[in-house]
């Protein structure tokens, strides 16, 4: 018989080439995970009471709808005032809004609105994959992102993860296009998704310098000069993105405003006596903000007790319309608490984080969850021990991609965002969101490592499956 000769410059495909089948499964995946998280919207939260941001992100949107622009919609709805407001930044009201525009005005209909956000998701999750480790991670990252609870959770919540799931995970493709191509495009379209993401959640405006600086120290993605204006695109679209929210704020409230007012209340709830020791160390408490501030008549009594409204509506009755100005004292207080407890803060940073990743008092997180969050009890507890599993599986991953010289720092970007976000505020379980993002794409990751690791060696004269390139190096 005659040996084969296989010429694998000319036959091999490129092992990252997924196939028509493979991209058909991608979106059979996409499908189911949109498929379960309509189902648990439907079944567990089809008249879920509105009590907190859910309130906020659902009233503006109709607003928005209705010509009114960027209100309050708790002092619109208690109050009958319309104050401007930039509690939280605009993309996902925005979203919500187009929604309401075309009669979908309730709750229901918003949170099914949610559902498509995070099915999107699944599928950029999966294209992650493909592009570090090929088309099988690419599904397996699909299905692991389609079942993990801490991503379909929020899509019943009506909170903005919900979009800011899919725009992690599309500025995480883009990072590693840009390590591929070094192109002027690609560095801009990467600045301006974290834009998006800024705009969604505040805290991701600092992947400009975590994910753009490594491009400075590697000297395979261009001489100094380039590598320093690539940085410095992806800074200028991500400002080009921004831009026109933050002029309608600087030139809306009293005091300068970036992205959002809510900062001052977020540190001050989580910066009291209640929070740096005891069961809510590292947490937040309520009464670090309405302690010293009781309602003040009885008609903010009846807000306080109100079911219609989240229970600190009575609070904006004794604020200035411009919420600025309370944001402004609620952050002096929070600074003035930790330099009166300096010697305690580097302790309750760390239980803050311990929370966030989930080594530091698990079991009270996961009732926290249940019952400040309104996560629900086993889908908490289920997402809490997958994501054991996926941390695990993602170092693997990291191990894996760091011996084959793929770039690891958007993970790493992303990491420490995570961190520094819970050590400066609040060890909350939500606000590891974008993280979760990447161990469902390191999951399938790892698995695809370890298949590689597990399966046996191909037969002679069969031409074995080749190791993708470096995405950079």
């Amino acid at each position: 018989m005659t040996a084969t000769v296989v010429d694998t410059d000319a036959a091999t495909p490129d092992p990252k080439r997924a196939s028509r089948a493979q991209w058909w499964w991608l979106f059979a995946i996409g499908g189911f995970a949109l498929v379960l998280r309509v189902v648990w919207v439907l079944v567990a939260r089809r008249n879920f009471a509105l009590h907190g941001d859910d309130f906020f992100y659902h009233w503006q949107a109709n607003a928005l709808a209705d010509g009114m622009g960027f209100i309050n919609p708790l002092t619109w709805k208690a109050l009958h005032r319309i104050d401007p407001s930039a509690a939280h930044p605009p993309l996902y009201p925005l979203y919500l809004a187009i929604i309401s525009k075309f009669g979908g005005t309730t709750p229901l209909a918003h949170r099914l609105a949610s559902t498509v956000l995070g099915a999107g998701g699944v599928v950029l999750v999966g294209m992650v994959a493909r592009r570090i480790a090929g088309p099988r991670a690419m599904l397996l990252a699909a299905f692991l992102a389609a079942v993990y609870p801490m991503l379909w959770i929020n899509d019943g919540m009506l909170v903005s993860e919900s979009l800011y799931i899919p725009l992690v995970a599309l500025l995480l493709l883009m990072a590693y296009r840009l390590w591929d191509s070094r192109s002027w495009l690609d560095a801009a379209l990467l600045g301006g998704v974290i834009g998006l993401a800024a705009l969604t959640r505040p805290e991701a405006v600092m992947l400009v310098p975590l994910v753009g600086l490594p491009f400075l120290f590697v000297k395979s993605t261009g001489d100094l000069k380039r590598r320093i204006l690539v940085f410095l695109l992806i800074g200028a679209t991500c400002l080009v993105v921004i831009l026109p929210w933050w002029v309608r704020n600087l030139t809306t409230f009293e005091n300068p405003v970036f992205l959002a007012t809510g900062h001052g209340s977020v540190l001050q709830s989580a910066n009291c006596d209640q929070t740096y020791s005891g069961p809510y160390l590292g947490y937040w408490n309520i009464e670090c903000i309405t302690a010293g501030r009781p309602p003040a008549n009885a008609e903010q009594e009846k807000l306080a007790q109100s079911k219609d409204f989240p229970g600190v509506a009575y609070l904006l009755a004794q604020d200035p319309r411009d919420e600025s100005i309370p944001d402004e004292k609620a952050r002096a207080k929070a600074i003035d608490y930790i330099k009166d407890h300096l010697s305690r803060a580097p302790l309750v940073a760390a239980a803050r984080v311990g929370r966030v990743w989930g080594f530091f008092r698990v079991k009270q997180e996961v009732q926290f969850d249940d019952f400040f969050e309104r996560r629900g009890h086993w889908p908490s507890w289920a997402g809490t021990w997958m994501y054991y599993a996926l941390a695990g599986l993602s170092i693997y991953a990291l191990v894996w991609m760091r011996k084959r010289r793929i770039p690891i720092s958007p993970m790493v970007a992303i990491i420490v965002m995570v961190t520094f976000t819970a050590a400066i505020s609040i060890g909350i379980t939500r606000y590891r969101v974008g993280a979760d993002v990447m161990l469902t794409i390191l999951g399938g990751v790892g698995l695809e490592a370890l298949w590689r690791l597990i399966r046996p060696t191909p037969a002679a004269g069969v031409e074995p499956e080749r190791t993708p390139e470096p995405v950079g190096s």
